[in-house]
């Protein structure tokens, strides 16, 4: 299918302003909020067993390991932005594309492609953590916002996670779009020249004249055009991101202590022993 003519998928019909300079890379913490500090030292305790049946004797430590596994998967996801982000500020380029094993054009593409999946599914990292703090009991797949709901969640966290949603607004029909419809971005004011050109580089033989608009092709000055538009992007919904994300962690912080204090103190293994329950409490 060419979805050169459509504009709301390809954004080389839309006028834009021809940047090349670099914007300040934004780099995501993925671990800077006291709760995740809080679940990583109680998983801590988990050393202490040879297997999960033994574990899962002691009702304190069971959740919080069970709260941290799925808190990892959130975290680890969140910190993978930060290798999109060597994609989209790539600090070393090859001298020439003829000897790579992709072309400008590709990377890009890759680099979307990377950018797209791991920023959407962040919001499906935090379904699963929340059902693990809210003791859903259910499976990774059918984590929804439906189901969350159902089994009692909390509407000041529900709206939070239906905010990140909204936030995601058209990549994350871009990534719909990409993945399951075969669909492509454009990166510069002609995507098709930009494509051509790139990938005759990669042959080695180049490619001259004007492209489409008018302009002399140059695959260097489309590809930094491309880079800069994944920045500006990039750097907006990360950004949007880590604060929701904070939200979302002050709630569950709660919700967490409330269920893990009175487990702790009728606790009589004595392995948890200074991590009674406590307020919530930020670095």
């Amino acid at each position: 299918m060419d979805d050169s003519h459509d504009p709301a998928l390809n954004k080389s019909t839309l006028p834009r302003p021809a940047r090349t300079k670099p914007l300040v890379r934004h780099i995501l913490p993925s671990d800077n909020h006291g709760f995740i500090g809080r679940v990583y030292d109680l998983s801590i305790v988990s050393l202490n067993f040879d297997s999960y049946e033994e574990m899962a004797q002691y009702p304190d430590v069971k959740y919080a390991l069970e709260v941290n596994y799925a808190l990892k998967g959130l975290t680890r996801r969140v910190e993978s932005l930060n290798l999109a982000g060597g994609l989209i500020w790539p600090e070393r380029l090859p001298e020439s594309f003829k000897d790579f094993a992709v072309s400008r054009y590709e990377w890009l593409t890759i680099a979307a492609d990377v950018f797209l999946m791991r920023y959407t599914s962040v919001v499906d990292c935090a379904l699963i953590f929340a059902s693990g703090v809210y003791e859903c009991g259910l499976e990774a797949k059918k984590c929804s916002f439906d189901q969350l709901k159902k089994k009692g969640v909390a509407s000041t966290a529900l709206y939070v996670l239906e905010q990140m949603l909204a936030d995601q607004g058209n990549l994350r029909a871009e990534r719909n779009a990409r993945f399951h419809h075969g669909e492509e971005r454009g990166f510069t004011e002609d995507s098709q020249t930009f494509e051509m050109a790139a990938r005759f580089e990669q042959w080695g033989s180049g490619l001259t004249g004007k492209n489409q608009v008018g302009r002399t092709i140059n695959v260097t000055r489309s590809f930094q055009e491309g880079l800069v538009e994944l920045q500006r992007e990039f750097n907006f919904s990360t950004k949007s991101l880590v604060k929701r994300l904070d939200e979302f962690y002050d709630i569950l912080e709660v919700e967490f202590e409330s269920r893990f204090g009175p487990r702790i103190q009728a606790a009589t293994h004595g392995l948890n022993a200074g991590s009674q329950v406590r307020g919530r409490a930020r670095p």
